[in-house]
């Protein structure tokens, strides 16, 4: 167990106390009495000063009484010390004191406190002349800085190797669920371990471990395939004398197929060990073809091409063997059985009738014969001591006809699987084996003619299955799980498969099915996925062995990741440390050694671009989500990079890195970031890969990172002008102007796209696109601007604008490639590549403006005596059309005006220009010049939305309340206005700049006049009317005033009434509005005859603390769904 902190300063405290002992008593021994001990001095000066330590030790051999006296002024005495340290020294010493204190109370100690508490110690015990007790305490600083760095370097390790924080709170970290065996957890898998070997384990050299040679070892850790039991039950049945078992069996795969193992397999089956000591399965196997009880004496051969030389003669046994057969006799009987064949030996000649002999006698018998290809390819037309290549041949067909010929004779043959096609200009060649195990031309010469007569009669072997290999990289790697085990293993499996199916579509098809459930128990721990990339893409490389391939990377790597305490509940392809030692140096040798510069690069390791993205955002970063998309892009790819369909689809990459906990919407934007700035990886369409050229991107990364700032706006300006129309909600639309001037004086409302160099960041009240507004609303150039209220903004988002100018930057640079593909020398596919990228970061562009210009502004004025402001609104959506977008919003929210009633114009003429309309008048053009100029009043689109409101009173009941008249001019001088138009009595009207709104009641009173000046024309033109002679009798002269007392009165003909509800409790207002609607409106509404009604309900209210946004907002929108006139909040200076 590590030494903590405290320990450490506890022992340099011991050894400080023991080592100042002699120093203290010899400096102060002057001034102590005889027969007292120097401690005394320290009680006397305590019980003079009144501290009573009633029980207390005065110990000499206490560190903290040492130190008071090195430090404390000692009575008349005085510093005792000062002529043996120095002021510096003394200090020390003064220092250990509050160390020493600080330990006795218990106080923690980190690194820097330690190593300031063992550096001290070791330098007052210098100062003191005790260097052996100083080197003790340096020794322990020393030990200490070793741990720190030791500590620093696993962190460091950690850092790059594991992804912390990947753990799942209901799934147990798979390395709790299965401990690995002890010789991965040490690093002592080693390579010979790997490649069982025959000729070791036959021989008995020494070189192999117990798994191996061991046949009980052997047994309890390898998992019986269905192809493996089947070889041991066919070799068992053969040996008893079963007639039906396969004399000759061919053991033929691929490269790391599993051939030599299964040799072992047969080998071990046949030993001396009691059948009772061997695993249960073996026993049954033994049992079921009588093996298993009485004497299992079976001869057993073991000939490894590539451990003989055919050129040589070899000694053994105080024999000379020359040739394979002469080997076999050897191993078969010894100079008894040599004998038989000694004279075919000595001339390398087939031994024809005699090898029938031989194994006639000495069966039971199993010959093993590993690496054939590997002996007859040294064979060639010359005599060697081995015989011709001709005469290997006749000897092969020879032994498998022999065997078969011979009861209890049984024959094991590996030979390498020819499945590697070789094309030459397109047309397909003959099927060849792997280089590494034929050996050249001569090799697949002598694999073809091995496979002729070995296949004739063989029964073929059938290797283990990609389910099977789960179980066999887990016993080897892992310890067997227990119950408890089997259960977390069902529920990680469970709530892994659980996820991708709340996620379909993002993975492959079949992760959804119960069989990958199975699946993934039989992987357990390591993830289905990180088995497919090794055995289906890895063991297509030509030096990758199947599975002792992926044995020999995964040993590394659970090392690497159990030393990191790796949380994670699966190792899967993203949590492979690629960038550890042993990790790539295993990977690298299969490809070129120019990978690993890729992947220091842009795979993995502290200096990697996943790494630094990671750091860079922290929503990836937590997780180390692009590093293991890297990683995982990684496997999946760098083994087909030279296959014609090369690289991993992108659902497989998510599937090499998802588990429970990840948030799966991240995965494409780390996936793309990656894409984007990575030097060597690819893509096209859903398929990456990692290649060893580099690709365009770093090209097109530095153009992006060296365009200047204003051909990036210039790109953008351009995009703006495309999709910055005004919509019908405004007059016009200016893009991108730079300065005030650029934006003229107008009557009507105008969108303004602002630049991109004028974001906007949300809750900045002082945003450069603030200060853009605020200079464009208040001049115009080197003037002020008079039409305050035309002017509406739509700017970008300062954060998304930062994306945008990243793709921006990122099309640009695309385009110029495909522009200068000649001077670039780009390859037909490059240059698609190139264009491609070109259409897709077009769409991202087009996409991105509209998601940029979202913050709409406009100016906000509270009277005339104050400053206007610069209001900010939010105006994003699903609508493409920026303009359509912003006009709905800005309209939604009242910002913008397209329509208005009468009776608002009516409004701002009794409240905001008040002081104007207490003339009685207003010209149209004039109001119009208000409504352009001042931001208190409403923004309305255009003269045409004011026209058609003031064109609209003539048909409106209620004008006198809520309305005006109308008038083509107006005489100053006599008061009067030419062409009054009242609204209803008179006909529709001509609204010009010119036309005058008149108040009600100024209106009202020159209708009277005006109709009591033409009923008084009407009464003259009857007095001066002549008589005309008439036989009638005439009517009676009538006065004027007789003419208009004519005029008959209606009584009760006109009702108006005025009621004030009581708002104190709100609960009441409902009930009076009914009480009054019941007992009062209704009688007048229903009365026979009644018109001209005009009931308008006023409401007005304040509210000191002002009412609140939402309040606001509920009473806007009803207003407006119930058809308010007027319905506005107000801004009041109390």
């Amino acid at each position: 167990m590590a030494v903590s902190n405290r320990e450490r300063v506890s022992r340099a405290l011991e050894i400080t106390s023991e080592a100042l002992g002699p120093f203290v008593a010899r400096q102060i021994a002057p001034h102590v009495p005889d027969g007292a001990e120097w401690p005394a001095i320290l009680r006397v000066l305590d019980e003079q000063k009144g501290n009573d330590k009633a029980g207390f030790l005065y110990a000499a051999s206490d560190l903290s009484l040492q130190l008071r006296v090195m430090t404390e002024r000692l009575g008349t005495i005085g510093f005792p010390f000062s002529s043996a340290l120095s002021r510096a020294e003394q200090n020390l010493a003064g220092e250990l004191r509050d160390i020493r204190n600080r330990a006795a109370h218990g106080a923690p100690f980190n690194f820097d406190d330690t190593y300031r508490a063992l550096d001290t110690a070791e330098r007052l015990l210098r100062a003191a002349d005790q260097p052996r007790a100083a080197d003790r305490i340096k020794a322990e600083r020393t030990d200490l800085q070793r741990a720190q760095i030791e500590a620093e370097t696993r962190r460091d390790v950690r850092e790059s190797t594991s992804i912390s924080g990947l753990g799942d709170v209901e799934l147990t970290p798979w390395r709790d669920v299965l401990k690995p065996h002890p010789d991965v957890l040490s690093g002592r898998f080693k390579e010979s371990e790997f490649a069982a070997n025959l000729h070791s384990v036959a021989h008995e050299t020494g070189t192999t471990s117990a798994e191996y040679s061991d046949p009980v070892e052997f047994f309890r850790r390898t998992f019986l395939t269905a192809g493996l039991k089947d070889l041991l039950t066919q070799a068992a049945n053969r040996v008893a004398g079963g007639a039906a078992a396969a004399p000759v069996i061919n053991l033929q795969t691929t490269f790391g197929g599993g051939k030599t193992h299964s040799m072992l397999a047969v080998w071990h089956l046949f030993s001396s060990v009691p059948a009772a000591e061997l695993p249960q399965e073996i026993q049954e196997i033994l049992h079921t073809a009588g093996l298993a009880d009485g004497d299992r004496t079976i001869r057993r051969v073991a000939v490894v091409g590539n451990e003989i030389a055919a050129g040589q003669a070899r000694h053994r046994d105080g024999l000379t063997v020359r040739t394979l057969w002469g080997e076999i006799a050897r191993q078969l009987g010894g100079r008894e059985a040599f004998d038989l064949i000694a004279e075919s030996d000595a001339t390398s000649t087939s031994p024809g009738d005699h090898l029938r002999d031989l194994l006639a006698r000495y069966s039971p018998c199993v010959i093993l014969i590993d690496e054939w290809v590997a002996y007859a390819r040294q064979l060639g037309d010359d005599d060697l001591p081995g015989g011709t290549f001709e005469t290997q041949f006749t000897f092969a067909q020879l032994l498998t006809e022999a065997v078969a010929a011979t009861p209890g004779a049984l024959l094991l043959v590996s030979i390498p699987a020819s499945d590697v096609r070789r094309e030459a200009d397109g047309i397909t060649a003959e099927s060849v084996a792997s280089d590494l195990e034929t050996g050249g031309e001569r090799g697949r010469a002598a694999l073809r003619r091995l496979e002729h007569v070995v296949g004739r009669v063989a029964h073929q072997w059938h290797p283990a299955s990609a389910q099977e290999s789960f179980e066999i990289v887990r016993r080897r790697l892992f310890e067997q799980p227990d119950a408890q085990a089997f259960r977390q293993v069902a529920a990680t499996a469970r709530k892994f498969v659980t996820f991708y199916r709340e996620h379909q579509g993002e993975f492959p098809r079949e992760t959804t099915e119960d069989a990958y459930e199975q699946k993934m128990r039989s992987a357990y721990p390591i993830h289905p996925e990180l088995f497919a990339r090794l055995y289906e893409d890895w063991s297509t490389l030509e030096r990758f062995q199947r599975t002792r391939g992926v044995l020999r990377l995964m040993s590394g790597v659970v090392k690497e990741l159990y030393a990191a305490e790796d949380d994670s509940p699966l190792i899967m392809p993203g949590s492979v440390p690629i960038a550890a030692d042993q990790v790539v140096g295993e990977l690298t040798q299969y490809v070129d050694v120019q990978w690993r510069s890729v992947i220091d690069s842009d795979v993995d390791g502290t200096d990697s671009l996943p790494f630094q993205v990671d750091r860079e955002r922290p929503l990836f970063g937590k997780r180390g989500l692009t590093r293991r998309i890297a990683r995982s892009a990684f496997l999946g790819s760098a083994a087909t990079l030279q296959s014609a369909h090369k690289g991993i689809e992108r659902n497989n990459i998510f599937l090499g890195v998802a588990m429970p906990g990840d948030t799966v919407g991240n995965f494409g934007s780390a996936l793309q970031m990656l894409s984007d700035r990575a030097t060597y990886l690819f893509a096209e369409g859903v398929r990456y890969w990692y290649d060893l050229q580099p690709s365009l991107n770093r090209t097109v990364n530095e153009r992006a990172a060296n365009l200047h700032e204003e051909d990036v706006w210039a790109e953008v300006v351009a995009r703006l002008k495309q999709a910055g129309q005004a919509g019908a909600d405004f007059a016009a639309a200016i893009v991108a102007p730079t300065d005030a001037s650029d934006v003229p004086e107008a009557e009507v409302v105008r969108l303004v796209y602002v630049h991109p160099q004028f974001p906007h960041k949300n809750k900045d009240t002082d945003s450069r696109a603030i200060r853009f507004a605020r200079d464009v609303v208040a001049n115009r150039g080197s003037a002020s601007r008079e039409r305050r209220n035309t002017i509406v903004f739509l700017a970008a988002d300062e954060q998304r604008y930062a994306e945008l100018e990243s793709i921006v930057r990122q099309h640009l640079a695309w385009r110029s490639v495909v522009k200068d593909k000649d001077h670039l020398d780009l390859t037909q596919q490059r240059v698609a590549l190139a264009s491609a990228k070109v259409d897709e970061t077009n769409k991202v562009v087009a996409q991105r403006i509209g998601t940029s210009w979202i913050w709409a502004l406009y100016p906000r004025d509270r009277g005339d005596s104050e400053p206007f402001s610069i209001s900010v609104v939010r105006a994003d959506g699903d609508e493409d059309r920026l303009g359509v977008r912003t006009g709905k919003k800005l309209v939604k929210e009242d910002v913008l005006r397209v329509e208005i009633a009468p009776a608002t114009i009516r409004h701002d003429l009794d409240s905001k220009l008040h002081r104007v309309w207490n003339q009685g008048h207003i010209r149209v053009g004039d109001l119009w010049d208000y409504y352009t100029k001042y931001p208190y009043l409403p923004r309305l689109r255009d003269r045409a939305v004011l026209i058609r409101a003031i064109e609209g009173v003539v048909m409106d009941i209620a004008w006198p309340q809520t309305g005006f008249a109308l008038a083509l001019d107006y005489d100053a001088a006599s008061g009067e206005f030419e062409g009054l138009t009242v609204p209803i009595e008179d006909g529709p009207a001509i609204v010009n700049d010119d036309t005058y709104l008149v108040a009600p009641h100024v209106a009202s009173a020159q209708r009277t006049r005006e109709e009591r000046a033409a009923q008084a024309r009407a009464l003259s033109q009857v007095v001066e009317t002549p008589a005309q002679p008439s036989t009638n009798v005439s009517p009676p002269a009538v006065t004027p005033q007789a003419a208009a007392g004519n005029a008959s009165v209606v009584e009760r003909a006109r009702y108006e009434g005025r009621y004030e509800v009581d708002a104190t409790t709100p609960d009441a207002v409902t009930e009076k509005l009914r009480e009054v609607i019941d007992e009062v409106v209704r009688h007048i509404v229903s009365a026979p005859g009644a018109e001209n009604v005009s009931i308008v309900l006023e409401v007005s209210a304040e509210n000191s603390d002002g009412f609140s946004e939402s309040v606001a907002r509920t009473v806007r929108e009803n207003s407006r769904v119930l058809g308010f006139d007027k319905s506005d909040f107000e801004d009041v200076e109390w």
